[in-house]
């Protein structure tokens, strides 16, 4: 209340030095209260960007980086909540969909299955 008048603050250095806020917190609150580009890394963006190849890193703060480097900033908080929800509903963890998945022929993950029918078409 007293650093920041009252209100959240609207920058990633301020909003981690507030007790509990680590980046993917405060990504999520530039990303989706301020507006601004953000990409917040949870474990689905994190599993995603390594299954397609476009990082690689267990490490959210290096997957981050990775993905900053090659999405255009425009597009930052739409693309990492389009990958949170790739993750939840198709390639998810345990049992992903892959032959419902339409990143099946971008996939670089050595588990997926060498072909799938259906997979790859939008």
């Amino acid at each position: 209340m007293e650093r920041f008048g009252g209100k959240v603050p609207d920058n990633l250095e301020d909003l981690v030095s507030l007790p509990g806020v680590g980046r993917k917190t405060a990504n999520f609150v530039l990303g989706g209260a301020f507006g601004r580009p953000a990409i917040p890394v949870d474990t689905h963006v994190l599993r995603v960007a390594n299954r397609l190849g476009l990082a690689h890193s267990r490490n959210p703060d290096k997957v981050e980086q990775a993905l900053m480097a090659e999405v255009p900033q425009r597009y930052w908080t739409p693309f990492s909540l389009a990958m949170i929800l790739h993750g939840r509903s198709v390639c998810t963890a345990r049992h992903p969909q892959c032959e419902s998945c339409v990143l099946f022929d971008l996939c670089e993950w050595p588990d997926r299955p060498q072909s799938v029918a259906g997979a790859g078409s939008a």
